[in-house]
């Protein structure tokens, strides 16, 4: 068997689809040989989409050109010529709806996701205040993408669900499989670190620092600290746009995960972490998580979106409701911290979690089968 990989950006790419892209090229390799189309815009595209976004703007509305029906179309189009000429027996598609939507072919599809167009409405910043028209082009060409797609992958029970009530799409055509984690290096288990010290590490790892709860994360430290628990905060992938001078507290805006020195960094800093702190407002799936169970590290953080494929409570940490305060946090934090016992079998149930669940093995193999059953029918 051949496999297609068709996508918006180039597989060996690590940090296209925070990693997503690379990752599931490699394990889809363990299993089968793999033939990748990849298309870049050209610059006509390019130039009508700025345009495009430019008069949205002028309107005070946001523009998601990529879920435009003339974008998409565009793009199955030029997939549909491709698979003519280089012969694939079953094509993979990760979040690239646009490639698919209109393209007519014989091949079966496998398409993978983290969320719907429907859910990320209002949801993410990025997708609010979307013109009306956009919203409508969107929700079709993302429909037309499940039900053309021989099965999907979707990386979270939330998109399964929102795919089964918003697109009427049958639940024989869906399997959850979460994703893995975006590192080169994982600790083996005998590295696990389950002693902590006396002075409790957190880490906070996000890119968008309200998005990902930051201010709260924030407000955490300082509760744990007025409540007498030594307590130090490390926040990476960006600077807090509020005052941190606090002793305790240590920003490091960007890390390199691709740079050998810069990924050692990373990696110390995660093996000595107690908690990951990540009280996200909103989120798809949360590589993260899986990145930081790979380590024995738990999650704090909240039930919202995806989360719940990604942290179970008890098990890898605990996702707190969304309207969960500082305090909260806090209290949660300081009693599983202060009990030597139980913080040791969390962590070593979250490894546990991340061998289970959380790899991109679990999911190659997945992948497998789904592809070894479309073939067989």
């Amino acid at each position: 068997m051949k496999v297609g990989f068709a996508g918006r950006w180039n597989p060996l790419d690590k940090t296209a689809w925070s990693g997503t892209y690379f990752h599931s090229y490699n394990a889809i390799k363990k299993h089968y040989p793999v033939e990748t189309f990849y298309y870049k815009w050209p610059w006509h595209v390019r130039e009508s989409l700025i345009l495009h976004k430019q008069f949205q703007k002028l309107i005070h509305k946001k523009a998601a050109v990529e879920f435009l029906t003339g974008y998409a179309k565009y793009f199955s189009k030029q997939l549909e010529k491709e698979i003519l000429k280089r012969k694939v027996d079953v094509l993979f598609v990760p979040s690239a709806p646009q490639l698919i939507a209109y393209c007519k072919t014989s091949i079966p599809v496998i398409y993978m996701t983290d969320a719907t167009f429907f859910q990320l409405q209002g949801y993410y910043p990025l997708f609010k205040d979307i013109a009306p028209y956009n919203i409508n082009q969107g929700l079709k060409m993302d429909k037309l993408t499940f039900e053309n797609a021989a099965h999907c992958m979707v990386a979270s029970e939330w998109t399964k669900q929102s795919a089964i009530n918003d697109y009427k799409i049958s639940t024989t055509k869906l399997t959850v499989a979460p994703l893995g984690a975006n590192l080169d290096k994982i600790p083996a288990l005998n590295e696990i670190n389950t002693s902590k010290n006396n002075i409790c590490q957190l880490l906070f790892l996000g890119v968008e620092w309200e998005r990902k709860g930051g201010q709260i994360a924030l407000d955490t430290f300082y509760k744990l600290k007025e409540a007498g628990l030594p307590v130090q905060l490390t926040i990476i992938g960006c600077v807090p746009p509020v005052r941190c001078d606090d002793k305790d507290i240590t920003v490091i805006p960007f890390i390199n995960k691709h740079n050998s020195e810069e990924a050692v960094k990373l990696y110390n800093i995660i093996c000595n972490s107690n908690f990951l702190l990540l009280p996200t407002r909103a989120e798809c799936a949360g590589v993260v998580f899986c990145e930081a169970s790979a380590f024995g590290v738990p999650s704090i953080t909240t039930n919202t979106g995806g989360v719940s494929t990604y942290v179970e409570d008890g098990v890898n940490g605990f996702a707190l409701p969304v309207n969960a305060t500082a305090n909260e946090y806090a209290q949660k934090i300081q009693s599983l911290f202060v009990n030597e016992n139980t913080y040791n079998q969390l962590c070593l149930s979250s490894r546990k979690k991340y061998e289970d669940e959380l790899n991109w093995d679990s999911w190659g193999k997945a992948f497998s089968i789904i592809a070894e059953q479309i073939l067989n029918k």
